[in-house]
């Protein structure tokens, strides 16, 4: 039962523009969200930046304490001088994987800081001097981890700076100690204005672009819904190309059109197809009778001639023609649905097409073409079919393929499965189809042959669709395929 929808029946609260330009100004909000964002991120970098640091002087600390004992440093009997000198040389290598960070070591014995390195400091000359400014602060943070033996840390802000230093005890010696001085971003800095636009920027281009997007939307589907008007109304055949998905709708639109058409198209090839094939087997039964009384009276008149020793009249000619026709009639009778048919058997279509091919081969090396059986990847099981029925058909459409063939071409026969259907295919590579076979190649009596009675694709679609299939052609200039396709199921 075909259900009729009215036009807007059901019509949804907003359409796609309208919800597109909401999700346009959705956008801009999360902009300005945004922004607050990324002001408090800037609010809670101190933090993030301070731990950075406390981690980084904290591995700069081992590495002090690592090569002070592999250096084999600690004699007290050398000069201050001497000694600073080699503690530098050795906080010069400890801290050049550091950047900005710098420090020394403090030794108990002398209660002195010696050994300062900045080796990342990137001025035109070294820095050697301990920063005057923290320097009593380092000392006491020293003494306090000398003393107390653990891990000491302490965190300064000096105006728009972040300073952090670190004191790691050195066992029996004194410590070791690192700063790392690292300028906090404030609201005049020109690089956080600089980000602030950015994010602005980014967030106005992406509600731009959405709303291009709503744009395009609108125009597209006002695009596919004007073509598919058309093509009911009959005033065009598919939709003209359109862009992006809308684009990929229209193609996959058009390919249903197209099979729908291909479908109608097969539908009244079938229709017309049972009307002359009733039409057909009517005659068929009409001329049979008469037929036969011919037969019998040229065959009593033939007798009495001969009786009679007159030789001459040309009988045997006429009872050869009736036997034509005869022939003729039976294959007829094909079309006639009340003839009793082939009972249905277990077979291997794989078994029909090699027969097939065999039976042919012969025939097919007189002519010069080579016939080649192309055997199924899988093996296909046993279906009920009408063999001897079905054998006809494959006889039938390899010998079409040879005659179509050019001397030294090829032939090829297979089977396959698609989907819910065995396959049985015939490919040549003759000149192909010309537009007035394609639309007439199963019509009765029509022959691209001049000896052709024209029946045998006819006869062939008539048994294929008895037997619940169809026949299937693809044809192009150097190959043409014919596919009979069988269903799995008979139900």
């Amino acid at each position: 039962m075909e259900i009729l929808l009215k036009p807007n029946a059901i019509a949804p609260r907003w359409s796609l523009r309208q919800q597109l330009t909401i999700l346009t100004i959705l956008f801009l909000s999360l902009g300005v969200a945004a922004l607050w964002l990324v002001a408090e991120l800037f609010e809670s970098r101190s933090s993030a930046v301070r731990e950075r640091n406390q981690d980084e002087l904290a591995n700069a600390d081992a590495r002090l304490i690592k090569l002070f004992w592999e250096s084999n440093q600690g004699q007290s009997d050398k000069q201050n001088k001497q000694w600073d000198k080699q503690l530098q040389e050795l906080s010069t290598e400890a801290l050049a994987a550091f950047p900005r960070v710098e420090g020394g070591f403090y030794l108990l014995q002398k209660d002195r800081l010696l050994g300062y390195a900045y080796p990342t400091h990137g001025g035109a000359s070294p820095k050697k001097d301990i920063p005057k400014a923290e320097e009593k602060t380092i000392l006491e943070l020293t003494r306090r981890a000398t003393s107390q033996g653990l891990p000491q840390e302490l965190v300064l802000q000096p105006g728009l700076d972040l300073l952090v230093l670190r004191a790691d005890p050195l066992p029996l010696w004194g410590a070791v100690w690192t700063m790392k001085r690292t300028p906090l971003p404030n609201s005049k800095d020109a690089r956080q204005k600089g980000l602030s636009i950015l994010v602005v920027l980014i967030n106005l281009l992406v509600g731009a672009w959405t709303f291009y997007i709503a744009l395009q939307l609108h125009w597209g589907v006002q695009r596919l819904q004007q073509s598919i008007k058309a093509m009911e109304e009959g005033k065009a055949e598919q939709i003209p190309p359109l862009k992006a998905e809308m684009g990929l709708l229209g193609e996959a639109i058009n390919t249903m059109q197209h099979r729908r058409q291909e479908l109608e198209q097969r539908l009244r090839r079938v229709e017309r197809l049972a009307s002359l094939g009733q039409l057909v087997a009517g005659v068929a039964h009409e001329v049979r009778n008469p037929l036969a009384s011919m037969r019998l009276n040229l065959q009593y008149t033939q007798r009495q001639l001969q009786k009679q020793g007159i030789t001459t009249l040309p009988i045997s000619s006429l009872l050869e023609q009736i036997d034509r026709l005869e022939q003729l009639v039976r294959r007829l009778l094909y079309f006639d649905q009340n003839q009793q048919q082939e009972e249905l058997v277990p077979a291997s279509l794989e078994n029909v097409a090699e027969e097939s091919v065999i039976l042919l081969r012969l025939r097919a090396e007189e002519q010069g073409i080579t016939l080649v059986y192309c055997a199924a990847t899988n093996t296909l099981p046993q279906v009920p079919l009408r063999p001897r029925e079905l054998g006809q058909v494959m006889v039938n459409l390899i010998l079409n393929a040879i005659q179509a063939s050019p001397e030294g071409g090829q032939v090829l026969v297979g089977v396959a499965q698609q989907h819910d259907y065995f396959v049985i295919w015939v490919e040549d590579r003759g000149q192909g189809l010309s537009p007035e076979d394609r639309e007439r190649i199963f019509d009765p009596f029509y022959s691209t042959k001049p000896e052709g009675t024209g029946l045998g694709l006819a006869i062939s679609h008539e048994i294929i669709t008895r037997q619940g299939g169809s026949i299937g052609w693809d044809s192009q200039p150097g190959c043409t395929r014919f596919s009979v396709y069988l269903p799995k199921s008979r139900d």
